[in-house]
């Protein structure tokens, strides 16, 4: 563990939304979204990522219009070069979606990342780990449940968003084992990360610059035919 600054040692404040497609209605997406937004999801092939992304563009404008108390239509959204969504003149964002969920994640200064991810048991994770995780983290792979993989790839994934650099950045650039309620990091910029289960899916929240932070966690439902969607806090890398 680095040894922080005492600002690093100030919680942050982080919105977290989340929402399952099958609670949008056609409408409910085409208040929020732009046509700047619609023309970027044109730009795949895929009638699913059409469909998450367009989901997660209005999710985010929901969010932000919360957040911000400005029109969610107003948000004006661009895609930097490394890929990281960003508000201009707005706070930090990161976007994720996975099957039927998205979310999304706000920071009130500092920059975020957010992961979500549905265990797949048919997915060669422990090749991806060998291959990618560190010696430590194998180790810790090795005796925990059989989905831990996933706890700590939505982890690393949010933490790499969070940078902004994406998958490229490297996956071993963050080092943590997750012994509930604590998650135990070793990486060379300061970050407060948290991990959450969302049904049968995990999410991974990170917050660089700081050791704690605050995060607010929103359900968007508005249409609620999906039902329950149980949000359970799994660990942080935090204490009380």
């Amino acid at each position: 563990m680095i040894d922080g600054t005492h600002a690093h040692r100030v919680p942050c404040t982080i919105g977290l939304y989340y929402a399952d497609t099958r609670d949008l209605s056609a409408a409910d997406v085409d208040a929020l979204v732009t046509a700047e937004d619609r023309a970027r999801a044109l730009a795949t092939s895929r009638r699913l990522r059409r469909v998450q992304h367009l989901a997660g563009r209005a999710l985010l404008r929901f969010a932000l219009g919360e957040w911000t108390a400005a029109p969610a239509v107003s948000q004006r959204l661009r895609v930097r070069a490394g890929g990281k969504p960003e508000c201009i003149d707005g706070p930090p964002i990161s976007v994720s979606h996975d099957g039927t969920l998205v979310a999304c994640a706000i920071g009130e200064s500092s920059e975020v990342g957010v992961d979500v991810q549905h265990a797949e048991p048919r997915r060669r994770t422990l090749d991806i780990a060998r291959e990618y995780f560190s010696a430590t983290e194998n180790e810790w792979l090795d005796k925990a449940p059989a989905d831990a993989f996933y706890m700590l790839w939505v982890l690393k994934e949010a933490y790499l968003k969070a940078v902004g650099s994406g998958l490229a950045g490297g996956l071993q650039s963050l080092d943590c084992r997750i012994v509930p309620p604590a998650i135990e990091i070793e990486t060379a910029v300061p970050v407060a990360l948290a991990l959450y289960s969302i049904g049968k899916a995990y999410l991974g929240v990170a917050a660089l610059g700081h050791r704690n932070a605050e995060i607010r966690v929103a359900r968007w439902q508005p249409s609620r035919t999906c039902g329950s969607l149980p949000v359970r806090l799994v660990a942080k890398s935090w204490s009380a």
